[in-house]
């Protein structure tokens, strides 16, 4: 990493997600490296990985809460695995699964305030296979990070990431225990936000761009990505409300019956699942598929009963249409 690319990376965070940089050095220290060496600037890179995501409001749910699914596609071999809770002295509380250990790929805070990411096309990053960036600005880890420790609810992280200079392509799924939620969409330096209403159900995101202008530049998609969003399309938009139990069942059926994907061999498996209940600050969660494993619950800030767990991971092969291109 060159000098000027660190100090414009510590600038950054500085800026959007103050007290990250003094975390990395005392980690640094520890281990006797530069803060530069860590992997959580180079191997972060590498997430290339899909997820399925969804917002579903009170006025569509039985029970009048708010709910979040998030569904983590991806290679265990480069996921951290490794799901934490961060208590930093005057920011929110928060638990979510980590990426190379200090970013984060989601979570809720102790307001009940919930981030999930999903990469929009092709991820970006310098590694082969990868989308070449096309500006400068803060990867998603950071991002995500950023906002469960600043913001209290949906409006706070429109406002908290409206100026700053955002270098992955994605999809930014926000909500709170009020009922808000926003879809931020990002690519190339461009970006569009779509906030609910109060007639709003629902919100939903996969792996492709969903707002027009982005849409005819990003003008094509995996087709797996769209059969995931139909299944929640076509799961949610009925007259009737749903449960907890029908939410959680979304996690529980494979692909393409569910959003839970098996493909370990070619780096798009279930690595992770959680169901956010952002009223009672909870969490349901799986490490790996929570077909082939448990799901576990937690509220925000608690620990997990145990430190390590025992994960099975069983391959399906889904042929080469899983990888076609839908344009």
């Amino acid at each position: 990493m060159s000098k000027i690319r660190g100090l414009i990376r510590e600038k950054l965070m500085n800026q959007y997600c103050p007290g990250l940089n003094e975390e990395l050095q005392g980690f640094a220290d520890e281990l006797n490296v530069k803060p530069s060496d860590l992997n959580f600037f180079d191997e972060a890179l590498l997430q290339l990985g899909g997820c399925s995501l969804g917002a579903v409001l009170p006025i569509k749910t039985n029970d009048h809460k708010t709910y979040v699914l998030r569904n983590y596609d991806l290679s265990p071999a480069i996921s951290d695995m490794r799901l934490c809770t961060t208590k930093v002295k005057g920011k929110y509380s928060h638990t979510g699964f980590s990426v190379s250990y200090f970013g984060r790929s989601e979570g809720l805070n102790e307001k009940g305030f919930c981030v999930a990411f999903a990469a929009c096309g092709m991820p970006v990053g310098k590694h082969p296979g990868m989308k070449k960036p096309t500006i400068k600005g803060l990867q998603f880890m950071v991002i995500v990070r950023a906002l469960l420790e600043n913001c209290k609810d949906v409006e706070e992280g429109i406002s908290y990431i409206e100026d700053m200079p955002i270098g992955t392509n994605m999809n930014l799924l926000l909500a709170d225990a009020d009922g808000h939620a926003a879809l931020i969409e990002t690519y190339d330096g461009k970006r569009a936000v779509e906030k609910s209403t109060n007639k709003s159900e629902y919100m939903i995101a996969t792996n492709h761009a969903l707002f027009p202008h982005i849409s005819r530049i990003e003008n094509s998609m995996l087709e797996q990505s769209k059969v995931r969003y139909d299944f929640m399309e076509n799961s949610l938009k009925s007259n009737d409300l749903i449960s907890k139990n029908h939410l959680r069942s979304f996690l529980l059926q494979e692909y393409p019956e569910g959003l839970t994907v098996h493909n370990y061999q070619q780096h798009f498996g279930t690595v992770h699942s959680i169901l956010f209940d952002l009223n009672a600050k909870q969490l349901e969660f799986s490490f790996g598929s929570p077909i082939q494993n448990n799901m576990h619950q937690l509220t925000v800030g608690e620990a997990l009963p145990a430190s390590d767990l025992n994960v099975l991971v069983e391959n399906t092969d889904y042929g080469p249409s899983f990888w076609r291109m839908k344009v």
